[in-house]
């Protein structure tokens, strides 16, 4: 198979230049500085307090690499996603590889025509209407105006905008301007497709048709480099995947094994979720009051393992180690807030009153498993918390946000999605029991 992009020691260098500033003085004294000194110019005085500004020159300056001495390769019909944290090098990599911005040091080979789509409003020309853009377009990437004619058609019943196409495109929505420049990329025969996180702005039945467009123009053969901040969408429609850190290449391989890697590495340290580290929570000290006590909170895969990367078609144990202090009358009921990442709730688990049973002082553990195919992928957190309820309802222990885990599909059971290889919408995937036959 032909190398379709060929990336070699490339780098990008900002400088990046620094404003002093006296630490002591108040906004409000600069403002009324700054405001005498445009008064005093404007009079011709030669004020004492007119304000000298540093030359770029003397101002501290400061080399930040967006992306540092990376090497790879891509291969014709190859769908490649890139993931990483804001700031990682993904969209200036992107912006290298449609010649939008030149490298500092070294450099990239492709064959074939690029096409691009970046950002909302890059590539049109917001005073031209729909259809002014399309024939634009077309002639940047070198097509003749009969070739765009014969595509012209299919690329506006597409984008679902033939309503407006002869509205300038400053008046389109940010919804109606992706339609039309996805379409306009994707349908004027490029080699090579390039796509930033801009098809989050589409709505969800555009975003599967253009996957589906997406994944039609790898199977004629032709390249696919996709940027995404969804999970699901990566592992689920490209075969490669590229893990950027920090300008660096930390990761480069299949898809899915990339992607459990990101996930796992980009809920480490997330201080605004509390005590939360992925897949385990250790609470030194504990959590509680003085009855009982929770120590530890952790998700454990079928191997007992608590990287909490679990795949969809596993059953999943979300263990709490907790400790009674003190002997009480109180009968201590643990309990589970299970939200989704963007604080969806899923539900609250508590055992039954068979389940559980007066406790002595000492160590225990309360295991809840989550029976496989019951979420859906995707990131889910956990609040985990002792309570009781024979002595009127009291709250003992509380950990809001324990921890974090990501459920993952590897699609490796086709013959549940029915060939269907789409993200599949939903809190929840439970497999349910079906019978279909003849009726009476």
């Amino acid at each position: 198979m032909t190398i379709a992009i060929h990336v070699e020691n490339l780098s990008k260098c900002y400088t990046i230049a620094h404003q002093r500033a006296n630490r002591d003085e108040s906004l409000r004294a600069a403002i009324e500085r700054s405001v005498r000194s445009v008064g005093a110019r404007m009079l011709g005085r030669n004020s004492k307090q007119s304000v000298v500004l540093p030359n770029d020159d003397e101002r501290p300056t400061e080399d930040f690499y967006a992306l540092n001495d990376i090497s790879f390769e891509v291969k014709t019909g190859e769908r490649v996603g890139i993931v990483g944290a804001n700031g990682a090098g993904k969209s200036t990599l992107l912006k290298i590889l449609s010649r939008i911005t030149e490298p500092t040091h070294g450099r990239i080979t492709i064959r074939g025509r690029v096409s691009s789509l970046l950002e909302v409003g890059t590539g049109f020309h917001p005073e031209l209407t729909g259809r002014e853009n399309i024939f634009l377009n077309g002639a940047i990437l070198g097509m003749p105006r009969s070739e765009i004619r014969k595509k012209f058609d299919e690329i506006v019943a597409f984008s679902e905008v033939e309503r407006f196409l002869d509205t300038p495109v400053k008046h389109y929505s940010s919804g109606m301007y992706v339609r039309l420049a996805f379409s306009v990329s994707a349908h004027l025969d490029p080699e090579v497709l390039i796509l930033d996180e801009v098809l989050a702005v589409g709505d969800a039945r555009f975003q599967r048709k253009c996957l589906n467009k997406m994944r039609r123009f790898s199977e004629e053969g032709r390249t696919v480099l996709f940027v995404s901040h969804s999970a699901p969408a990566i592992s689920q429609f490209c075969s490669t995947a590229i893990f950027l850190e920090k300008g660096q290449i930390k990761r480069m391989g299949p898809a899915q094994d990339v992607i459990e890697d990101y996930m796992q590495q980009s809920t480490i340290g997330m201080d605004e979720l509390g005590p939360n580290l992925l897949g385990k929570c250790v609470l030194d000290p504990p959590v509680g009051d003085e009855l009982v006590q929770i120590e530890t909170v952790e998700v454990l895969t079928q191997d007992g393992v608590d990287n909490g990367v679990v795949q969809i078609n596993e059953p999943v144990t979300i263990r709490v180690a907790f400790r009674v202090l003190q002997r009480s009358d109180h009968i201590y009921v643990p309990n589970l807030h299970i939200r989704t990442a963007d604080g969806t709730y899923v539900g609250i688990v508590t055992p039954s009153s068979s389940e559980v049973q007066w406790l002595d002082v000492g160590a225990y553990v309360a295991d809840c498993v989550v029976p496989a195919n019951l979420l859906n992928d995707g990131t889910f957190t956990v609040q985990s918390a002792i309570s009781s309820f024979n002595c009127g309802q009291v709250v003992h222990a509380n950990v809001p946000n324990a921890l974090t885990f990501a459920v993952v599909d590897n699609l490796t059971d086709t013959t549940y999605r029915n060939g269907y290889m789409q993200a599949i919408p939903g809190v929840i995937r439970p497999r349910l029991q079906w019978q279909i036959g003849a009726s009476a």
